[in-house]
């Protein structure tokens, strides 16, 4: 069953109960206080009985009662006097009826006389029973009855008459007009309920469907239709999900397109890097056994390139096995809270015992209070890859300087590592971090280099939400700098 006859049922299942118990409650209620089973008639001659005397039918019932009381044989031959009364309450749309034993002896004009003797209510000396409800020729009227006895001793009554001209009389002339009124009223809101049902959910509601079924073809291109204004919250806010889903969709398909073509890149790079020392292996290897080398020397030399060539191979085997790992994040990290110019100053001495061709300064070693959480092995690498970047590269005609300088920026700490060597052109600058870039000139190999330790140092710098970025001029040196999280 769809939504809408679900609420359509809904709307006409709650009218129907409410309804019913309304009814359910006025019928107990009645029948606990009158002991009556309900029905339209004696409901409405309760509530006729209940209902106070209007001061005109009270002065009438009370003046003509002390007539019949005092003098009741008046009332059959009423003086000029007593006319002039009951013409003044006729006037007053009040009735009087005076029947003696079973005869009307007098009735006003707007009653039927023939439908008074056959509803008119039963003597009761006892004037237990005042007030009630009567039929006359289809017409109900309130009435008042007095009973008494005229001088010779026949039973005779008074009745004062007010004509029921409100409710039942206008039910009766206008009641089916209006519950076809009320019927048509009630349809005509169960259909503007169900439009609205229909404007604000259930067309909101196909859109979306239509859009996902779009989604679940590959077109992701096409936006999820907007709803109406008046379209209910719930309905909006899973719209606005389902968009960002096919936002999070068409992101995730370009970034799984980036990450094949980085894939591709990547075998094409690691196959070009391996062949190089192996192809080079290979022909020293086979110089060897075909005897070109004739010579203990030529052999020696022979044997060194190819050693040379294996080691340059493993580090690049490392350096790819580290990388994928960190792109994987497979890599496990163990922070602690490191003192970064003490840190440095130990890479520093490490350097000068290695016995490299390099001055290493750390330029402010006042600053001795910067503190950083980072892992200290992987920050280690990064700060090997980047001095040892600026060996492979530095400048023929000068020696070469490195300098290490730590400030602090807001709730950063920077770390700048500058040296002189011989830079980078301005065209190759933002392909640096790239995996296997070693700039245009043929990827030359004979700096060692892989092609992938600023690509490591990127990542490592990453995983401790920090950033990394390079300022370069070409045979002017480089300066890179690191921004990591105080501690």
């Amino acid at each position: 069953m769809t939504i809408k006859k679900r609420f359509l049922i809904s709307y006409i299942g709650g009218i129907a109960i409410a309804c019913l118990s309304l009814f359910s409650i006025i019928c107990i209620v009645f029948y606990v206080t009158t002991g009556k089973i309900p029905t339209p008639a004696t409901l409405y001659k309760s509530f006729t009985e209940q209902r106070s005397l209007s001061p005109e039918e009270e002065l009438a019932y009370i003046k003509l009662r002390g007539i019949a009381k005092a003098d009741p044989d008046q009332l059959l031959a009423p003086k000029e006097e007593l006319k002039q009364t009951i013409h003044q309450f006729e006037q007053e749309s009040l009735g009087v009826v005076v029947r003696k034993q079973e005869n009307i002896a007098y009735y006003s004009q707007d009653l039927v006389e023939k439908s008074l003797i056959v509803h008119f209510p039963k003597f009761d000396a006892n004037n237990i029973e005042t007030r009630g409800t009567i039929d006359n020729a289809g017409r109900l009227y309130r009435y008042m009855k007095f009973d008494f006895y005229f001088s010779n001793q026949m039973p005779g009554s008074l009745l004062v008459l007010t004509k029921e001209n409100n409710f039942l009389e206008f039910m009766t002339k206008w009641g089916v007009l209006i519950i076809v009124t009320i019927l048509l009223v009630s349809v005509g809101g169960l259909l503007f309920l169900n439009h609205l049902l229909k404007k604000t959910i259930i067309q909101p509601l196909e859109q979306l469907g239509a859009g996902m079924s779009e989604i679940s073809n590959g077109q992701l291109e096409a936006p999820m239709a907007k709803p109406v204004k008046q379209t209910a919250m719930e309905v909006k806010q899973l719209t606005d999900d389902f968009e960002k889903m096919r936002e999070a969709l068409i992101y995730s398909t370009e970034e799984q397109v980036k990450l094949e073509n980085n894939r591709k890149e990547l075998v094409a790079s690691i196959s070009h890097d391996l062949k190089t020392p192996i192809t080079s292996i290979i022909g020293y290897v086979e110089g060897l056994l075909d005897g070109v080398a004739g010579s203990p020397e030529k052999r020696a030399k022979y044997l060194q390139t190819i050693h040379t060539k294996a080691i340059s191979l493993n580090e690049l085997i490392e350096e790819l096995f580290l990388y994928s790992k960190l792109d994987a994040e497979a890599v496990p990290f163990h922070f602690e809270r490191i003192n970064i110019p003490a840190f440095l100053n130990h890479i520093i001495e490490e350097f000068k015992l290695q016995g490299n061709q390099v001055s290493l300064q750390l330029v402010n070693p006042q600053a001795s209070d910067s503190y950083v959480s980072a892992d200290r092995m992987q920050l280690n690498r990064v700060f090997i890859n980047l001095i040892e970047n600026s060996l492979k590269f530095k400048a023929t005609d000068r020696p070469l300087l490195i300098q290490l300088e730590v400030s602090e920026k807001m709730e950063m700490v920077e770390i700048r590592v500058s040296d002189n060597g011989q830079g980078i052109s301005a065209e190759q600058l933002p392909f640096v971090f790239d995996h296997f870039y070693r700039g245009e000139e043929a990827r030359p190999t004979n700096t060692g280099g892989s092609g992938l330790g600023l690509a490591i140092v990127k990542q490592i710098i990453e995983m401790h939400d920090g950033q990394v970025a390079i300022e370069s001029r070409l045979h002017h040196g480089t300066t890179i700098t690191i921004l990591l999280k105080k501690a």
